[in-house]
């Protein structure tokens, strides 16, 4: 079984619209331990053509080749010509929520790009660019899951700095998904950027977890989906009120994190079978 882990975005600011028709944008991702596991299998192939299988235990993620990894598996034999033919077999037990802003799909396929990686024996150094190309055609989200470690991410996401003092040793997360479904497209429409249109943000400048720069750490879909949702901004005041030092959404939802102490045990326990009462996802990391 291979492990892929689920994200956050600590904070997320969009800077401008991009004439490609992309956000440039500025986030802070921290990897969280809620996982997928996938099982995957490849050999070669008898017959003249490529098979790709995907199966899972969720009915709600695609099993066809509009799949994040079945498009991953594509892109990576387009991109480094692989000219043999191949059987591929994959199982995704889901455990990350589907469409919360948690970079599931984004994660899965990260996991089966480094695999075919090392099946291939792709040299990273020389052919870095064309490593991140495949992640990028499949997913912004994608890069920043090949390393899995804190970052800060501008661009679409995939230009990233590894934050090696921004840490969360001292605290807890909760995870808090309402089963709610947020179209990462329609928020952003829903923005209405324009062209020409520059965002202010200081989140560059944010190097560890403190208190100081909780003012910072905004996320900018907040606003227009609370409108839309005001459950989600109701959950956010609520983990506020249960104890955590600071909570947010992730990404452009449905997911609502709040970071508690991990001296705060009590709280953090007593938000997450609040959650489960009210048959809400909820994980703490």
């Amino acid at each position: 079984m291979l492990k892929t882990p689920a994200k956050i975005n600590i904070g997320l600011k969009i800077i401008n619209k991009r004439e490609d028709g992309y956000h440039n944008l500025e986030t802070i991702f921290y990897p969280v331990s809620l996982f997928d596991e996938l099982e995957f299998k490849i050999s070669t192939s008898k017959r003249n053509t490529n098979s790709v299988i995907i199966k899972s235990n969720s009915k709600i993620i695609p099993v066809d080749r509009t799949n994040i990894c079945f498009r991953l598996v594509e892109a990576f034999f387009r991109t480094f010509r692989i000219t043999d033919y191949y059987s591929i077999d994959l199982y995704i037990k889901k455990n990350i929520p589907v469409g919360g802003g948690l970079g599931g799909g984004s994660s899965d396929a990260a996991c089966i790009l480094k695999y075919l990686i090392r099946y291939f024996n792709i040299d990273i150094v020389q052919r870095k660019s064309e490593i991140l190309s495949v992640a990028l055609a499949v997913g912004s989200d994608v890069p920043f899951f090949l390393v899995s470690k804190p970052c800060f991410a501008q661009s679409r996401g995939e230009i990233i700095s590894k934050l090696d003092e921004f840490s969360l040793k001292d605290f807890s997360v909760l995870l808090v998904n309402s089963n709610l479904h947020v179209s990462t497209k329609w928020a952003f429409e829903t923005l209405g950027m324009k062209e020409g249109e520059v965002m202010p943000s200081e989140l560059k400048t944010v190097r560890k977890f403190e208190p100081s720069v909780f003012g910072i750490l905004e996320n900018d879909f907040e606003k227009i989906v609370f409108k839309k949702y005001p459950e989600l901004e109701r959950i956010k005041n609520e983990l506020r009120e249960f104890g955590a030092v600071y909570s947010s959404m992730s990404g452009s939802g449905a997911t609502m994190f709040g970071i508690f102490e991990k001296n705060n045990q009590d709280s953090l326990i007593k938000a997450f079978e609040y959650y489960k009462e009210k048959k809400y996802f909820a994980g703490i990391s």
